[in-house]
């Protein structure tokens, strides 16, 4: 029995263009973030989406982490705590 392959769409694309510093052409490199959303199954159960990360540059992907909502979830609250850390940093470095 086959199953559909999962459908994804994109939530976000972020690129960064930088100087390569022994050409010195213009190269780019980007982050892409897919969302599959949950789906119910014929016999009624519902089974997780998943979030494709892919990662880079302008010779093509150079990597990707398929994560589950539980893994993202993760990485998205280490997100905000490595962000909160930092600027927690900055503003004490500004008050010196």
């Amino acid at each position: 029995m086959g199953e559909k392959p999962q459908a994804y769409e994109r939530r976000l694309q972020l690129k960064h263009f930088y100087e390569d510093r022994e050409t010195k052409e213009t190269r780019r490199t980007w982050f892409e973030m897919q969302l599959s959303m949950p789906e119910q199954t014929s016999e009624g159960w519902v089974n997780d989406g998943k979030i494709r990360i892919s990662i880079g540059d302008d010779r093509g992907v150079k990597g990707s982490f398929l994560l589950s909502i539980d893994e993202a979830t993760r990485v998205l609250k280490a997100l905000e705590i490595a962000i909160t850390d930092h600027e927690v940093e900055k503003a004490a470095l500004w008050r010196k």
